[in-house]
């Protein structure tokens, strides 16, 4: 469902199917203030008194999970470090690495466990 306008005492909403807009159109029936609904293939418009129920359910429930929002996606320092630590070769510039990116504390301990703990078990067993 999506707001296609918003008034003071209309709305217009489209749907993705006319299975939605018919579930909808049942399930709004019987909220108080509307006053008129259009129909049409894909789009309802309905008409409502302001301050009334479906005024309230319309300004507080459909129109906050409809509007759009842009997540953004970045990387940060964890994602830096696994994904360029075992690109590096040398230990003394993983540990270098660790340390600078996660701090000291958290950085050797990673370095420990991952570098000399699980990387050199692996390597000797496979």
């Amino acid at each position: 469902m999506k707001v296609l306008s918003l008034t003071s005492n209309r709305v217009r909403l489209e749907f993705e199917n006319i299975l939605e807009k018919r579930q909808f159109n049942d399930n709004i029936k019987n909220l108080q203030g509307i006053l008129n609904i259009k129909e049409t293939t894909n789009t309802l418009t309905i008409n409502y008194e302001q301050k009334s129920q479906f005024d309230y359910f319309l300004r507080n429930f459909i129109v906050p999970s409809t509007q759009l929002k842009k997540e953004v996606i970045t990387l940060d320092k964890d994602d830096l470090h696994y994904y360029i630590a075992p690109l590096i070769k040398s230990n003394v510039l993983k540990a270098l690495w660790s340390v600078s990116l996660l701090g000291f504390k958290r950085g050797f301990l990673m370095f420990t466990i991952c570098t000399l703990g699980v990387g050199a078990y692996l390597k000797n067993e496979f």
